[in-house]
């Protein structure tokens, strides 16, 4: 770690230190290093140079999306990475024409939408921001360290840096304890991140939490695409229909022509992970998804995932916030995977952080705990998305339903929208736009859209 000390010295005139290199650290580091003349990514792993699996991601082997909108952010904040992407394998692919939809038991039209996505491993998307970010003369990962607990002023009123030790490379040495300053410090931890803890030992409350679990599990599985496949799909994608069609399935394209197959099953329906379970269960979703399947040769064992509840610790909620202090990603909120939200949700974020520190013009007092009320709204619509869905299932535990007339008539309404996916192209542009949290949820009640849906009511 020696290579470090110069970047960690205590003179730096403005500092930022970044908690994690998970994506939410990532996307983090970009938007400060536009407003700081330092930014620390403090990692626990030895992060690889290229696409390579780190074991403080797990994760990262599982089916991985950049929504739309973070497709957008990452084109704002990345110049030219898209391309980047491509040229490394990545498939890009329009939402409508070239995905292959079952939903409700009905396989929806493809249709070109011009609402172009990109699809590629995790591992790739991670190790391409990396080298970026590398190459920034403002950024530097220091590696191989844990951070643990925060630095604060006399009153606790402000968090001042961080303590940390290094991982030692002999297990007989001590470990010493160091303390870094900053003048503004993230944690981009994830869902482990110890700040409830930290908090209570600076004199702050722990948040209340909101979880909502649907005991679904999922597994996912690696192919190589079948030499010269033709189909008229690059994706698949069966979604399971509460309350009673509980399996989903996805064949997902990714760099150098291999596709993730992942199964998943809500309400305990859990996909197992031998292999006569795995065929037996990629049977049940269809011929067209079977065949698929059968068609490419296996190139990795099926790996299962369950713990896939969706946990939001409110910190927007708390009225003592120390200054200086940010929790974002999923630390801050961590979604069901499945809908894979949770990137892009880290991205709007960073940029909501980004936001309030640009209106505060240069005084960072009070910008904390105006970003983490920034951060509520910006997860409230993929939260309502997410657990919405969720809270169908019928042995789904956590979450209120309100059953006032509006809610009620907002579940009628959804219900109608989703049927409507099949015949009218238009409500599902709106629908897309939504889902890939391009727009807020209120515009499926634009008037146009409205009156489509209701009309297709009348008529189904």
């Amino acid at each position: 770690m020696k290579q470090d000390l110069h970047f960690m010295r205590n003179d730096i005139r403005s500092r930022a230190i970044v908690m994690g290199a998970s994506m939410a650290g990532l996307w983090t580091a970009r938007v400060l290093a536009d407003h700081f003349e330092q930014v620390l990514v403090l990692e626990r792993d030895h992060l690889p140079d290229g696409a390579e699996a780190r074991p403080g991601a797990p994760q990262s082997r599982q089916y991985h999306i950049l929504l739309r909108r973070g497709l957008q952010l990452l084109n704002e904040l990345f110049p030219g990475m898209e391309e980047e992407l491509i040229a490394a394998g990545a498939v890009p692919f329009d939402a409508t024409w070239d995905v292959k939809v079952r939903t409700r038991g009905r396989w929806l039209p493809q249709f070109k939408s011009g609402q172009w996505l990109v699809s590629c491993s995790r591992l790739l998307l991670e190790a391409t921001m990396r080298r970026r970010l590398r190459k920034h003369a403002r950024i530097r990962f220091v590696e191989g360290v844990e951070v643990v607990g925060l630095e604060a002023d006399e009153q606790r009123l402000r968090v001042s840096g961080v303590h940390f030790r290094r991982r030692q490379a002999q297990e007989n040495e001590a470990a010493t304890i160091e303390s870094l300053a900053a003048d503004l410090v993230v944690d981009a931890l994830g869902r482990r991140s110890p700040t409830p803890t930290w908090l209570e030992s600076l004199g702050y409350t722990a948040p209340q939490e909101s979880v909502i679990d649907s005991f679904l599990g999922y597994v996912t599985r690696r192919y190589r695409q079948p030499k010269n496949f033709q189909a008229d799909w690059r994706m698949m994608l069966l979604t399971a229909t509460p309350p009673h069609m509980p399996r989903g399935g996805l064949i997902f394209p990714e760099e150098n022509g291999v596709w993730v197959v992942m199964m998943a099953g809500a309400n305990k329906d859990y996909p197992p992970t031998d292999e006569a379970g795995f065929d037996e269960f990629a049977q049940s979703l269809g011929p067209e998804f079977y065949t698929a399947v059968r068609s490419a040769e296996p190139i990795s064992k099926p790996i299962g995932y369950r713990g896939t509840d969706s946990r939001w610790r409110h910190y927007e909620r708390l009225e003592r916030w120390p200054d200086r202090f940010v929790v974002l990603g999923d630390a801050f909120c961590g979604f069901n995977p499945i809908y894979g939200q949770g990137m892009t949700v880290a991205a709007m974020s960073a940029m909501a952080l980004a936001d309030e520190i640009r209106r505060s013009s240069g005084q960072l007092d009070g910008v904390a705990k105006r970003a983490e009320i920034a951060f509520g709204k910006v997860t409230k619509g993929a939260w309502l998305l997410a657990t919405g869905a969720d809270l169908e299932w019928p042995e789904t535990i956590g979450g209120e339903r309100s059953n006032g007339p509006a809610e009620r008539f907002g579940r009628w309404y959804i219900d109608k929208v989703l049927s409507a996916l099949a015949d009218d192209q238009r409500v599902r542009l709106a629908f897309n736009d939504v889902n890939q949290l391009v727009k807020p949820i209120a515009s499926l009640f634009a008037p146009e859209i409205m009156l489509r849906v209701l009309l297709h009511s009348v008529k189904a």
